[in-house]
């Protein structure tokens, strides 16, 4: 268990808020070394799995510093779909630890399973890492800083478009008749607060909104069509929920929008991390989780 409490100090220690170094190197760099190591010898990842690790590690540094334009962006799209590879387990040598296999936890609802999951944990990482650091390399990396310093004033506009996305997004899925109010507190409820901010929804909103929306947004920076950046992202993030069918497609939709919109205002990932966490918390504990059969 030890992977996971070091692999989760090292997802925290990789925002602004910790400026901690070690040998002037950040500290996230050695706590997820220690995961590393603990990872393997508590048999969560095998040696296929360290060099599945390492590969990536190196595409992340080749990403960050190759200066050709071309192999810059060749470095960081292989970079980029070997996390989402990682996310979804699609690489080899990793063992996840299973929190529930196979339980009802919601009346009439389908069955559910919760993996602590080492690779989904260190791609989150890495794409946030990633992140941070072109953040810091472009004219916006103060800008960004002084929106961590949060005000009432400031925060008003954010926290409305939480509320506004939690409650549209609910009442969609009650329509739809995914879902019914079933209020609860299933014995792994920490187990899944934490698992779900620092091993999914950092994972997921580093590579939708952190990455690929910031990206387009830069491409559609100089036109009239920068708000079509969370729109299309949105899209993308729902096409992934496809195995739930249409109408999970489409709820999807809905918050990929939400999260997608509040970093649009804000250009702060922590925004967007905040929204999705409390959506889904939302959806767990007051809820038919994960939905209707």
């Amino acid at each position: 268990m030890m992977t996971f409490y070091i692999l989760a100090l090292a997802i925290l220690a990789v925002f602004p808020y910790c400026k901690m170094t070690l040998f002037k190197q950040p500290l996230w760099y050695f706590l997820l070394l220690i995961s590393v190591c603990f990872a393997f010898t508590e048999q969560y990842i095998n040696l296929i799995g360290v060099s599945s690790l390492l590969l990536y590690f190196a595409l992340y540094y080749a990403a960050l510093n190759i200066k050709l334009p071309f192999l810059s962006k060749l470095f960081t799209s292989v970079f980029i779909v070997t996390g989402v590879a990682l996310a979804l387990h699609f690489l080899p040598g990793f063992n996840n630890l299973p929190i529930i296999i196979n339980e009802q936890i919601s009346k009439d609802a389908i069955t559910y399973t919760l993996y602590a999951n080492v690779d989904k944990g260190i791609a989150g990482l890495l794409l946030t890492a990633y992140f941070f650091k072109k953040l810091n390399k472009s004219d916006t990396s103060q800008s960004y800083i002084n929106t961590l310093c949060i005000n009432w004033q400031s925060a008003k506009q954010p926290i409305l478009v939480i509320i506004s996305t939690i409650v549209v997004t609910l009442t969609l899925a009650l329509l739809l008749e995914l879902v019914d109010f079933n209020p609860k507190v299933p014995d792994f409820w920490f187990e899944f607060i934490a698992i779900n901010l620092l091993f999914t929804c950092v994972a997921e909103e580093a590579l939708f909104r952190g990455i690929l929306q910031t990206k387009l947004s830069q491409r559609l920076s100089h036109t009239r069509l920068s708000i079509f950046s969370p729109m299309l992202v949105a899209c993308v993030f729902a096409a992934a929920h496809f195995m739930g069918g249409l109408n999970y497609v489409l709820v999807s939709a809905v918050a990929g929008f939400g999260y997608g919109y509040i970093f649009y205002k804000t250009q702060c990932l922590e925004w967007a991390i905040l929204c999705h966490w409390l959506l889904n918390l939302c959806h767990f504990f007051l809820f038919t989780y994960p939905m209707l059969k």
